[in-house]
């Protein structure tokens, strides 16, 4: 059954076949049904990608939360949702007929600050240094945006970010990472993030590197 909630006229829940709810002050509405016939080819192709796409979102969840979450807010879908519609298909890649994730173009903030022209990453003893030209400016930069840092390790499907680092004025700040029995790839990325967090940079690749 459907509820009137606040007593206004936004009913949540389900009717028949169909899920109310509210998304972001909006109500939307999804379909419930029963799949009897197989699955096409371009059905389970799409399955794969999805499965791709989740696995490499799992462990970013606390940072796509706030790198998507401008340019979802007053809309019916969400940081996950987004984060799923750009990077599927465009962090994925075909080795013969496996999907595979294209780390280089996976994106876990979007926004319209710039961000930097180029970043170096190092490995130091409690993790992985970033650092960037301070001098470099566009407009739409302040000196007090904060960095936001994120090292992937797909292998064990696990992250380490910062989400408030250091000014842009600094150019450099460290993400700490836990060491492993094993050497292990880490995929590495950057944004900014303004101080009164109302703008957002689009994230860069900076780069694989072995920790």
């Amino acid at each position: 059954m459907a509820v009137n909630r606040n007593g206004g006229n936004r009913p949540t829940g389900k009717v028949g076949n169909v899920v109310i709810r509210e998304l972001n002050g909006q109500v939307v509405t999804s379909g419930l049904g029963e799949r009897t016939k197989p699955f096409t080819q371009g059905e389970l192709k799409n399955q794969d990608r999805i499965a791709v796409i989740n696995k490499l979102l799992r462990p970013v969840k606390e940072f796509i939360k706030v790198g998507f979450h401008q340019i979802t807010a007053n809309t019916t879908s969400n940081y996950q949702n987004y984060a799923v519609k750009i990077n599927n298909p465009g962090a994925l890649k075909l080795d013969g007929t496996v999907v595979e994730t294209d780390y280089s173009k996976a994106i876990f903030s979007k926004g319209n600050m710039p961000a930097i022209a180029h970043a170096d990453i190092k490995v130091t003893d409690e993790g992985i240094e970033f650092s960037w030209d301070p001098n470099w400016k566009l407009k739409g930069m302040k000196d007090s945006d904060r960095v936001m840092l994120l090292a992937l390790c797909p292998s064990k499907e696990t992250a380490y970010f910062v989400l408030d680092g250091n000014k842009r004025s600094s150019g450099k700040d460290a993400v700490e990472i836990l060491h492993f029995n094993e050497q292990v790839i880490l995929q590495t990325y950057l944004a900014f993030i303004a101080a009164d967090r109302k703008s957002i940079s689009t994230s860069i690749y900076t780069g694989e590197i072995l920790y």
